[in-house]
């Protein structure tokens, strides 16, 4: 126990007149009550309670003491109350960084139902590519995509992404068929920065391969756009290569043969 904890002791010894009673309320022995209170008047260097055989009363410094020692308890029950609430009902502000794509894309429906479930959480949003220092930038939330190495921080997976290639039918139809990975290396492919290496699969085969950048760029935005006008072949995630319009479907393809890919 602490000198806070004495301070509460000695309100319910005052308010129960009898260690034993006291002891009950807080589940103590009247011994180590009775030992705390001669320690707490030990180190104040004052006599705080009169004892007798049967009860203890208040000495003068004990009753100007009390108050005191009622203060911290009401503050301490008070501190205590609302930490349950926060676990109840949190309250603040919850600071996120996540890619410009995940932003636009994904974190709008997230913090709506979120913000349904906790309405006293304001959330600041950092979208931005660049890998910002958690620990410097007090970030609470960070989204990343692939692997997260050089900090100590607290990872969970929260979802596989599903890639998609894409091009513009016309780009397609003027070049060499994209049947295997490796026709991609005779192709104009536009390149995201964090992943200059395209992986895929099949149940038996994995393949990794860097094709030649006609284009890179972090910007999925970017390289989306550049697909649909003909730039060249990008590689994905399928919830942003999704067309928005019937008339937009014609420019989403996969590769023509088994392979896909990896996630």
């Amino acid at each position: 126990m602490n000198s806070v904890d004495d301070m509460i002791l000695l309100a319910e010894v005052a308010e129960t007149g009898s260690f034993t009673q006291a002891g009950k309320r807080i589940g103590m022995p009247k011994s180590t009550v009775s030992q705390r209170i001669a320690q707490l008047e030990e180190r104040l260097g004052l006599r705080l309670l009169n004892r007798s055989i049967r009860s203890v009363s208040l000495t003068g410094s004990g009753q100007v003491y009390l108050d005191y020692c009622r203060r911290v308890r009401a503050e301490v029950s008070a501190a205590n109350t609302a930490m349950t609430n926060l676990k109840e009902q949190p309250i603040g502000t919850l600071k996120i960084t996540c890619p410009e794509v995940t932003a636009s894309h994904f974190m709008p429906g997230f913090l709506h139902g979120f913000a349904k479930k906790f309405p006293r959480i304001a959330v600041e949003l950092i979208a931005t590519n660049r890998h910002l220092n958690i620990v410097r930038e007090r970030i609470d939330f960070a989204f990343r995509v692939g692997a997260t190495t050089g900090q100590d921080l607290i990872v969970r997976r929260v979802s596989s992404i599903k890639r998609v290639l894409v091009a513009a039918p016309a780009y397609l139809k003027a070049g060499d068929p994209v049947r295997e990975p490796t026709d991609l290396l005779r192709h104009r492919c536009l390149i995201h920065d964090a992943q200059p290496e395209w992986a895929f699969s099949t149940e038996d085969t994995a393949i990794a391969l860097r094709p030649p950048a006609a284009a890179i760029s972090d910007s999925m935005g970017f390289l989306l756009q550049s697909s649909i006008v003909g730039a060249g072949i990008a590689l994905l995630p399928a919830y942003v290569a999704r067309p928005r319009s019937p008339a937009a479907a014609s420019w989403n393809c996969c590769l023509a043969g088994k392979f896909q890919p990896m996630k």
